[in-house]
């Protein structure tokens, strides 16, 4: 081979290995005294891996590839994360740095030094032996002058989401910041936890349980914040962070079940039907999944997540649909939760690795609940005043109705007074009228008294005499007695009162002979005319039962009424009359007197076969 070739073979060799011993050496990171904050990831080299190996199987495997974001978010995939890194510190100081992952969440983290790969510092949240003073967990690295150090971080979350940074931070200014966020965190879950027990407070103060279920909720959120926030961590016991750690299922539908609690309360939905029953199933839903997906078996965060996604949709389409359904408090509903949906929307969105906003703002939820709470103290207030505008509406309303009675009770009293003085006239003039007609009958009585004391001749005559002397008179009481009954002396219902007149006489009549009347009539007359008409029926029965029978017959009484005008018959199947129209007995002369002098009218009398009188009369 010639010596030229000799010569040229390490310097072609070393063209030819340069780009592979560039790519596998990481590019070391130069760390002065003077740098305070240095971002590590984009000038690192990052291996995912789907499964747990060693740091040697790792290394060989040429996983690592160059990485150029400044963070790291895979949301729930459970990749075990490598991160190869080189820090060297060429100046004559030692420099000391604080080593910071930025999530408080992470739940192994193992830091292997090139220097010493046998033994690895661990940290995290399973790895708790005693409360962590700081949110985020850190590692303290020392690099003496002159020194080049290589570094291997290994890190897995199986049971929440993966998002960090990789930052060196000078310590003290690192404590500072983490006291300072700590210091924020801690104001922020004393006021919502206040909030929490004012509601509570209100609840058992004036019962309504919108109150309730809101301090449920805020109560519940705190829980899922401090463990989000790394609150748990430092104040709370290792043991119980571990635990912790492991039901983000349960804190998740435990939010989702007392806020549609609070929003179905609050904006009384039951009235709206369907939103009530979406509302009972996220409820339904999220208890399912506590029951199934808090086993390690069928652990799927991803559903809890989209479940959670679509209920804080519909919980904000619902409020904006109670305020246009006539729910006036649904406006400062909207208001206070529009703030903590957009929260609740960007933790959703990095927990499933699409963006990084809550690396800088981690409780931005709890600053959002926090003006939420505010809002809804002020629609606890706008109810109240709601209350007052309804109860003052229904205080006017029972007012009008109260004056509306009054007006009502006075108009029926005046109508019943002025009915009363009606009554108390007509009393009067009844009286007036029954005195007279008392005059006049007493009259009537006395005349037929000397006109039947003409016809007396011997005992007989005389016995016979007072029995119709005795009829007759009772056809005049019995008006009265309907005047007792009916109180008006312009209507007299004559069914009534000759039904009980041929009664009496009925009665007082039949003895040897068995005489049936029938009574067809429709007429109400005055009292004046009735006594008159139920003298002539009383004459004419009379006469029909001394003449027009031996033993057994029947008499038709038909009175009928036409306006004012009225028709009186009286008909028997007897024996006729022959002597009717000229030999008139003191009846019959009674009877012509009263129908023509007293009624006005017109009588005709037929006597064969039948006896039957007609009587025609206008009032």
């Amino acid at each position: 081979m010639p010596r030229y070739i000799h010569a040229l073979l390490p310097f072609l060799l070393s063209l030819f290995l340069l780009p592979q011993i560039a790519g596998a050496r990481v590019i070391p990171i130069v760390v002065t005294p003077t740098q305070h904050d240095l971002s590590l990831l984009e000038k690192s080299e990052v291996c995912f891996s789907k499964t747990q190996q060693n740091l040697q199987r790792i290394r060989n495997g040429h996983c690592f590839k160059p990485y150029n974001l400044p963070y790291i978010n895979t949301g729930m995939k459970t990749h075990t994360i490598w991160i190869h890194f080189a820090l060297e510190n060429p100046t004559d100081t030692p420099v000391e740095r604080a080593l910071v992952l930025t999530s408080p969440l992470l739940e192994y983290i193992a830091l292997y030094s090139e220097k010493d790969e046998a033994s690895a510092l661990h940290n995290g949240v399973g790895k708790l032996h005693e409360n962590r003073e700081t949110l985020s967990p850190y590692y303290m690295l020392a690099l003496p002058p002159h020194t080049v150090n290589t570094f291997y971080l290994e890190t897995r979350s199986k049971l929440t989401p993966v998002e960090f940074t990789l930052q060196l931070k000078e310590k003290s200014s690192f404590i500072r910041e983490d006291r300072q966020q700590q210091f924020i965190n801690t104001l922020l879950v004393g006021f919502i936890l206040a909030l929490a027990t004012y509601s509570l407070i209100l609840f058992f103060y004036i019962g309504d349980r919108s109150y309730l279920y809101y301090s449920l909720y805020l109560f519940a959120l705190v829980w899922q914040q401090m463990t989000y926030l790394g609150l748990t961590h430092i104040y709370l016991p290792p043991a119980f962070v571990v635990i912790d750690m492991k039901i983000p299922v349960l804190k998740i539908n435990l939010l989702v079940i007392t806020s549609a609690l609070f929003a179905m309360h609050f904006l009384k939905v039951v009235r709206f039907g369907r939103l009530w029953y979406i509302y009972m199933l996220f409820i339904t839903l999220s208890l399912l999944e506590i029951l199934v997906l808090s086993s390690p078996l069928f652990y799927n965060l991803y559903i809890v997540i989209f479940t959670g996604a679509l209920f804080i949709t519909f919980n904000l389409a619902a409020g904006i649909i109670s305020y246009r359904r006539g729910e006036k408090q649904a406006r400062l509903f909207i208001a206070g939760f529009a703030i903590v949906f957009l929260s609740y929307l960007f933790i959703i969105l990095d927990a499933v690795g699409i963006t990084t906003f809550m690396l800088h703002v981690k409780n931005i939820l709890m600053f959002g609940t926090a003006f939420e709470a505010l809002v809804l103290s002020l629609a606890f207030a706008d109810r109240y005043r709601i209350l007052q505008q309804e109860k003052a509406f229904a205080d006017a309303q029972i007012l009008d109705e109260s004056r509306r009675r009054t007006q009502l009770v006075e108009a029926d009293v005046k109508a019943k007074t002025a009915k009363l003085n009606e009554t108390l006239k007509a009393k009067e003039l009844l009286l007036q009228e029954v005195h007279h007609r008392v005059k006049n009958n007493l009259q009537i009585i006395l005349s037929i008294i000397r006109m039947q004391n003409d016809t007396v001749t011997d005992a007989q005559s005389a016995a016979e005499a007072l029995l119709d002397l005795e009829n007759r008179i009772n056809a005049i009481a019995q008006t009265y007695n309907m005047l007792l009954v009916k109180e008006r002396l312009d209507e007299i219902d004559m069914q009534e009162y000759l039904d009980a007149l041929l009664h009496d006489l009925q009665t007082s009549l039949q003895k040897d002979k068995t005489v049936h009347i029938n009574l067809h009539t429709n007429a109400l007359m005055p009292l004046r005319q009735s006594v008159y008409v139920g003298l002539i029926i009383n004459e004419l029965i009379t006469n029909a039962y001394k003449y027009a029978f031996s033993h057994e017959g029947t008499v038709t009484v038909t009175l009928l009424q036409e306006n004012t005008s009225y028709i009186l018959t009286v008909e028997d199947n007897g024996r006729g009359l022959e002597s009717a129209k000229t030999g008139k007995s003191l009846g019959l002369q009674l009877v012509e007197t009263l129908a023509r002098n007293q009624l006005g009218g017109e009588i005709d009398i037929g006597t064969n076969p039948h006896t039957k009188y007609t009587i025609r009369f206008t009032l």
